[in-house]
């Protein structure tokens, strides 16, 4: 199990989110400044908060005993919503760099799955943003991260494939058996998706709609 005890005021935004999850995908949505994206840097460790965070056991984050971990131990894969690829590689070293290892036979699969293997070779000045967007959402599956933090990963896509995308995000998450959080204002996302949906509002979790009825646990 995974735990989020944050309580922290970050400008003008007092954000407070108290929740609990396994290796299952989170829709997270809410009104634009609701403290989605906040949430999801607080819980990559790339904004200053006070709280605690567990991940799969490991501890993230406990800020009274002066303890994080640095964001680069948390072995994390994130999409944002104005991800930029590297502009001097091509996609095939985009999707591996920080990767210590090359995994020919994952770096296949992903690419197939989100079609993107015709891709390997260009630069991303040669890719229409939907495609940028895939780029982007194969890095950060790629290096088979502890957890998915994605910000409206499927925003540039068509919707025959953004309807593809998600059973393949689906799948890949259970092959992973990660958490994977994920902003998204479209319905047919958290219908399709949700394991848990959380919806936001000016920093606070209003409603978690969990399939499974699980209630949340509040982390003293």
């Amino acid at each position: 199990m995974s735990h989020i005890n944050i309580q922290t005021k970050l400008g003008a935004l007092n954000l407070q989110v108290q929740a609990s999850f396994a290796s299952e995908i989170i829709i997270i949505s809410g009104e634009n400044g609701a403290g989605k994206t906040s949430l999801l840097r607080c819980i990559a460790g790339l904004q200053d908060c006070a709280g605690s965070i567990l991940v799969n056991e490991k501890l993230w984050l406990n800020s009274a005993a002066g303890f994080e971990l640095a964001t680069g131990k948390r072995k994390l894969g994130f999409v944002w919503a104005e991800e930029v690829l590297l502009p001097w590689l091509d996609v095939a070293h985009n999707i591996q760099l920080g990767i210590a290892q090359e995994d020919k036979v994952w770096l296949r699969q992903v690419c197939e799955q989100l079609e993107i293997s015709h891709l390997l070779k260009r630069t991303p000045a040669m890719l229409s943003t939907g495609e940028a967007q895939r780029v982007s959402l194969a890095r950060a599956i790629y290096g088979k991260p502890s957890m998915l933090l994605l910000d409206e990963p499927f925003s540039a896509q068509a919707p025959d494939i953004r309807a593809r995308l998600r059973q393949v995000l689906k799948a890949m998450q259970q092959t992973l058996a990660i958490p994977l959080l994920m902003i998204s204002h479209d319905t047919e996302d958290a219908k399709a998706l949700a394991g848990q949906h959380w919806r936001m509002r000016e920093g606070k979790l209003l409603l978690n709609a969990n399939k499974s009825s699980r209630p949340m646990v509040h982390i003293p």
